[in-house]
């Protein structure tokens, strides 16, 4: 079972051009985010395929909860009641899961799925971050990307507050990053291939600078286990 691969590979596609090394956060504002993901494939048979989805993301002191928004009549909740594993249980929908990811005091990352549809908490092991497609670095979810990326870049323009750093063309594709210096995030992500028929991009709004704090109102869920699932 793999986790919210779609956006693990498109934020992955900075490594076509750079190679971040983790760091310590920067002190940075707590904010609510609506991140859209796009990319592009043109494959051997000529057929252009687009595939896009969207996150809310929030930011809060040592947590970050990225949460994917299903549009209306996309999830059936009747049918996912109907589901049931061989022994009765009800299947418990991981694909579209809540990532509560937190910074402990001892430095440590605690990962957490939420399934808000089964009211479920499934706390997911260090050995299991590549099962669900997390790289285990605090940066890269607390920033959108590690800030180190951007030592490995060229400074473009600026856009306001916010200023462009792209790499040099690369037998493996090229990255751009519009890069907004006081909330220390990214606002675009644009990433291609070397023979420009794949092109990933990451879009960032921000939509509230006081979020709200979701995993607060989970008293009532229960909790398992990631390797219960692997079954």
């Amino acid at each position: 079972m793999r986790h919210h691969l779609n956006r693990a590979a498109l934020l992955a596609a900075l490594a076509l051009a750079v190679i971040a090394a983790p760091t310590s956060a920067m002190a940075a504002t707590n904010l609510a985010l609506e991140v859209t993901h796009q990319s592009s494939t043109v494959g051997a048979d000529g057929i252009k395929r687009d595939t896009s989805f969207t996150e809310n993301v929030i930011r809060q002191d040592d947590t970050v909860w990225i949460e994917r928004v299903i549009p209306a009549g996309a999830y059936s909740a009747a049918g996912h009641e109907k589901s049931k594993k061989p022994n009765g249980h009800k299947h418990v929908d991981l694909n579209n899961a809540v990532r509560w990811i937190q910074k402990l005091p001892d430095g440590k990352l605690k990962l957490r799925l939420v399934s808000l549809t089964d009211k479920v908490i499934v706390d997911v092991a260090p050995n299991e971050y590549a099962n669900v497609g997390f790289d285990g670095l605090w940066t890269a979810a607390y920033h959108l990307i590690d800030p180190l990326v951007l030592k490995k870049l060229k400074p473009g323009k600026t856009e306001e507050e916010n200023q462009w750093f792209e790499s040099p063309q690369s037998s493996t594709g090229g990255v751009r990053i519009l890069w907004n210096g006081s909330t220390e995030i990214p606002m675009k992500v644009l990433t291609h291939n070397s023979i420009g028929n794949t092109m990933r991009s990451t879009t960032v709004r921000v939509i509230g600078g006081s979020p709200k704090t979701p995993w607060r109102n989970l008293s009532k869920f229960s909790v398992k286990e990631y390797s219960d699932f692997l079954d």
